[in-house]
């Protein structure tokens, strides 16, 4: 099948040469093919049942209950039996460490803590 043209009222026009006037639309078929064998295809959407909604609608509650709760409490810290508990302060600078670089770890250190605060 060709394509069609019609012009800016909807009228089939037949074209003199490769040039589509102004306002026209052109419709070109197309074939598509779905992906999935001939078998297992089955158009529509497949219902839920009650006792699924309802699973749904609660994780859905849960999900967003956590979300906005969050920022409430923050998770105590749980280290491993054994573990040293992490650096608060930033580290000595190493001899030979420019200025710039020593403040720069500096201001990483209290960026890591700054939600203790």
């Amino acid at each position: 099948m060709k394509s069609e043209v019609f012009d800016k009222n909807g009228k089939r026009i037949t074209l003199a040469g490769n040039v589509i006037p102004d306002g026209a639309t052109i419709r070109v078929p197309q074939m598509i093919m779905d992906a999935a064998p001939a078998g297992l295809h089955r158009p529509g959407s497949l219902p839920l049942a009650d006792a699924e909604l309802d699973a749904r609608q609660t994780a859905y509650d849960n999900r967003k209950r956590s979300l906005s709760d969050r920022w409430r409490q923050l998770a105590p810290a749980q280290l491993p039996a054994g573990a040293k508990p992490p650096q608060t302060t930033p580290p000595a600078p190493v001899a030979g460490v420019s200025d710039a670089e020593a403040r720069y770890a500096e201001r990483c250190a209290a960026l890591e803590q700054a939600y203790r605060r």
